[in-house]
């Protein structure tokens, strides 16, 4: 049978054996060697030990062990791990330099571990435990060249034994040797003892782990040149990963491409659609979710992607059976009710939607059912029925969460309807419990900002920056709100950079970054990126402002025609009725 690789949480509660004879016939020994403690514990051992000397070996391994059981059952496992080290020493016990050993790993004390393990390979030095523990403990410390030694040990032995060995090392270094470690081991290893295209991805594959970008693209690139046609497409799928967390999304995408069309591999076409989402490019993703689909129709995610797919296209007729299919599978059930209220109320079926984001209340999408139940109310029935719906469920609430994510959409739907003091005193209210402070000060900073508050709406968003420097929608939020309020524009444009450089390809970034640039007088720079932002996401706000730049620029017939297409789509919007009359006075100065 094949052994298994140890975790350091597995634990044997089997009291060590100690002979009980030594200690009845124990007599005191001459020489006080035996309670000289191993190096890694010299300067612990004092406190560790009593005051009155011991008589023999066997009492001193006793009293250590009996010490180390009783810390173990009061938790306090790293005490217990340097009695058992202590209690080691010299000791020819095998059972008991295991035990020490186990527990030093299990503590996380790898100098500890090292010094029981020692001991324990001079007695055993042909045990496969042995060499696997040595090849973690030298992994763990950085001794990477010989814990390839103890590798190449333990996978001649299995390979003899089960066949695998290398896979089986490969095992061993992914439970528990940290992939940094991981791939230093498996470095040395390919240098060392055999540099095939099976190694190559398993050092890259360590390496995206420890996101050491650059040792992917390089052992990718071997395996491209040398592998086999599975070994080459798992290459091309650990690249695209190394470039994706790099947000290189082209270049992942480029990467995948070619091996997702021909490949019968379902896992690599599942990678690429999801990618394709990622860059946003869903109209290339959904055939592929089509055909991943009708080869596994009872694939809960794909079921689930492709649904959102057709639901976000507004294609209710072929979202809704997919949905209902999730909704069989209980531990889905949740979600798929979330998004059936949302196929319903594209339906116009306003009761069953209703019902839908009840039955979804208590899953992940909690907070959004509250959020789009509570407008839906307010869209159907008036404001008053959606507050008193609200605050029904804020009274029901048991947890602070609860009775914040209530708040939160109460305050959403008052800041909606223009009540803007109201929603900052909900916004207020919900402060009161400590949870989601983050989203409170984000979500009361754009209701300061519409009162005209622009200092306090300002002191919200600081403090969420404190919280965390890299919050792209703060900085963004912030860095456009003092564009429009202010003539800060330095300010503002150092903001919007900052945001950029975390989201380069938000269309909301993008739009700020044009509109700051416009402010401080490069017209040219903003049609450029708002022509990128508007191509993206093409919402009124954007229209506005590029139909703004584009008059400005001398464009004005792209102007008008962009200000009637967005016209007709949203004839209420009162930016786009703001910039008509700037626009017909920039071409009345032209004429």
């Amino acid at each position: 049978m094949l052994e298994l690789p140890m975790s350091r949480f597995h634990v044997s509660h089997r009291f060590v054996g100690l002979s009980l004879a030594l200690v009845i016939a124990g007599c005191t020994v001459g020489t006080q060697s035996f309670a000289e403690p191993p190096a890694a514990l010299a300067t612990l051992a004092g406190p560790l030990l009593p005051k009155e000397p011991f008589q023999s070996e066997a009492s001193y391994q006793l009293y250590n062990t009996l010490v180390a059981e009783m810390l173990i059952r009061q938790g306090k496992i790293k005490q217990a791990a340097q009695h058992y080290v202590l209690a080691v020493g010299q000791s020819k016990d095998k059972t008991l330099a295991k035990r020490a050993t186990e527990i030093a790993i299990q503590a996380g004390e790898p100098v500890l571990a090292k010094a029981a393990l020692d001991q324990w390979a001079s007695l055993e030095p042909d045990t496969v435990e042995v060499h696997q523990y040595r090849v973690l403990l030298n992994a763990q410390l950085g001794n990477y060249d010989t814990a390839v030694e103890d590798a190449v040990w333990v996978r001649d032995y299995i390979e003899k034994k089960e066949g695998h060995g290398f896979e089986y090392v490969v095992s061993l270094l992914a439970l528990d040797a940290g992939p940094a470690n991981a791939y230093e081991v498996i470095k040395r290893y390919a240098a060392k003892v055999e540099n095939t295209p099976k190694v190559q991805l398993v050092m890259a594959t360590f390496a995206l782990s420890a996101n050491k970008i650059d040792a992917v693209l390089e052992g990718t690139d071997a395996v491209q040149k040398n592998g086999d046609v599975a070994q080459k497409e798992e290459a091309a799928r650990l690249r695209a990963k190394a470039l994706l967390s790099v947000e290189r999304v082209s270049d992942a995408l480029s990467t995948l491409e070619p091996y997702a069309k021909s490949t019968k591999n379902q896992e690599l076409k599942l990678e690429y659609g999801r990618m394709l989402i990622m860059a946003d490019r869903r109209e290339d993703a959904r055939p592929i979710y089509k055909q991943l689909y009708a080869e596994q129709p009872e694939n809960a995610d794909i079921l689930y992607t492709l649904g959102l797919l057709y639901l976000e296209q507004e294609e209710f007729t072929f979202a809704e059976p997919l949905m209902k299919k999730l909704l069989e599978i209980p531990e889905r059930k949740y979600e798929a009710n979330y998004f059936m209220a949302q196929i319903y109320e594209g339906q116009k079926r306003i009761d069953e939607a209703l019902a839908a984001y009840d039955e979804a209340l208590n899953g992940d999408f909690a907070r959004d059912a509250i959020g789009r139940k509570s407008a839906l109310l307010h869209k159907e029935k008036g404001l008053p029925a959606a507050e008193a719906w609200l605050d029904g469920l804020f009274e029901k609430a048991t947890i602070p969460e609860q009775k914040v994510a209530t708040l939160m959409a109460k305050g959403q739907l008052l800041h909606d309807a223009g009540e803007y003091q109201k929603a900052i005193d909900t916004f207020n209210k919900a402060e009161e419990f400590g949870s989601k402070k983050r989203d409170i000060l984000y979500a009361r900073s754009l209701s300061y900002d519409r009162m005209g508050n622009v200092e306090q709406s300002e002191k919200d968003l600081r403090e969420v920056i404190s919280l965390d420097p890299k919050d792209a929608d703060a900085l963004n939020a912030l860095g456009y709100m003092l564009v429009v309020n202010t003539t800060r524009y330095q300010d503002a444009y150092d903001l919007i950079k900052q945001a950029l450089d975390l989201r380069p390809d938000s269309p909301a970034v993008m739009d700020s970054m044009g509109w700051v640039v416009f402010k401080k007088g490069d017209a040219k720079a903003a049609e450029e990126w708002l022509i990128k932002a508007y191509d993206k996401m093409p919402d009124p706000e954007i229209g506005a402002h590029l139909v703004e730049v584009l008059a400005v620029n001398g464009k004005l017939e792209e102007a008008r025609k962009l200000f009637k297409e967005l016209s007709a789509k949203y004839p209420t919007d009162k930016q786009l009725a703001d910039v008509k009359q700037r626009v017909a006075d920039l071409a009345e100065k032209t004429n």
